[in-house]
């Protein structure tokens, strides 16, 4: 057919036809080097990072009642498992030694301050005497002397009348605090002395969950506005009240102490676990992968038309077969098919 064509547009059609070809081939090399990927934005396949960590209940006052003085355990007024209210006796102890000896004191602050009037009759005499000449000095100075020992021998004697007073009022044990009786630990009867334990005694009315966490979710936790601490498939709000501004040697914790609302009954040493949700995002497994010994994640950038390329973002934070924090805008862009057959730079063309 091209026979009768002159040599000059043979020669023309020719080289046309050679660079179609050449065309051709060129583009479809370029299409091969292409990869071909589904993408999805960066929050369609983020989670947020849900935490839990052990707690227990604890109360703020559980404490021993302990004698304060020495006397015989004559009544008691409670039992194990008894609620009592501040100052409600709890326990009488045998106060006759004390009685005797403030009564002795009493009489002896009597005796004390006829002496006192002695004195003053005395001293308001000498000093009249001394006016006149008819006493030395001596005698008048040892009479102003013995008003002065009769005042302070009052003062004494008031002070052991207080002092006797106050052992009377301790004979009466009464709760410091209102709560539970846990432990009962003396017995009718029984001689007891000071420092000796006579009942546990647990404020049950003002309770706290106490939970021990790492320095770094301890950080975390303070931005985190809705926590609970669930016990026996319940939930209760908390709040923290105060992060203990020490880490522990051994278990590389801090203490976080977290109120709860009131009215709100839980059993001190009720344990349970607190529980909260991450403002990070967390990305799935599924999405990781490895490149040149680092783990990340392959996004698709600089997208035109359904071209664009692919970009290793290293996550620094990343383990193994586990969810990772991520800290990207959620309009990024994130290869979610045939990533691990892409490269870091490489030409990449968006399936719809």
């Amino acid at each position: 057919m091209y026979k009768n064509l002159p040599m000059k547009i043979l020669a023309g059609f020719i080289l046309v036809l050679t660079s179609l070809a050449f065309a051709g081939a060129a583009s479809f090399a370029k299409e091969k080097e292409l990869v071909f990927v589904k993408i999805s934005p960066l929050s369609s396949i983020t989670t947020t990072a849900k935490h839990s960590d052990p707690a227990t209940v604890v109360s703020l006052n559980h404490s021993t009642i302990s004698a304060e003085i020495t006397g015989r355990a004559l009544k008691i007024y409670v039992e194990i498992g008894d609620t009592v209210k501040k100052g409600q006796k709890i326990l009488t102890l045998d106060c006759r030694n004390y009685t005797l000896t403030k009564k002795q004191a009493l009489a002896s602050l009597q005796i004390a301050k006829t002496q006192l009037n002695l004195a003053k009759k005395q001293l308001i005499r000498n000093r009249r005497l001394i006016k006149n000449g008819t006493i030395p000095r001596e005698i008048f100075d040892k009479a102003e002397a013995a008003q002065q020992t009769a005042i302070a021998d009052i003062e004494l004697k008031k002070i052991i009348i207080e002092t006797a007073q106050l052992a009377i009022d301790r004979c009466k044990i009464r709760a410091p605090f209102s709560g539970q009786i846990t432990k009962r630990i003396v017995q009718k009867g029984q001689l007891v002395i000071a420092t000796t334990p006579l009942f546990q005694l647990m404020q049950n009315n003002k309770v706290e969950i106490k939970s021990n966490l790492s320095p770094v979710d301890t950080q975390k936790l303070k931005d985190i506005s809705k926590l609970e601490f669930v016990t026996n498939n319940q939930r209760f709000p908390i709040k923290i009240r105060s992060i203990i501004q020490e880490v522990d040697e051994l278990t590389r914790t801090q203490e976080i102490r977290l109120s709860i609302p009131k009215g709100t009954q839980l059993a001190a040493g009720l344990s349970g676990r607190v529980e909260w949700t991450s403002k990070q995002l967390m990305l799935p497994p599924d999405f990781i992968l490895r490149r040149n010994g680092q783990l990340g994640v392959m996004l698709a950038k600089d997208i035109i038309e359904g071209v664009g390329h692919a970009s290793f973002f290293v996550l620094n934070s990343a383990k193994e077969g586990q969810s990772a924090e991520i800290d990207l805008p959620t309009s990024a862009l994130v290869i979610s098919e045939n990533q691990y057959r892409v490269k870091d730079g490489q030409q990449i063309k968006v399936n719809k």
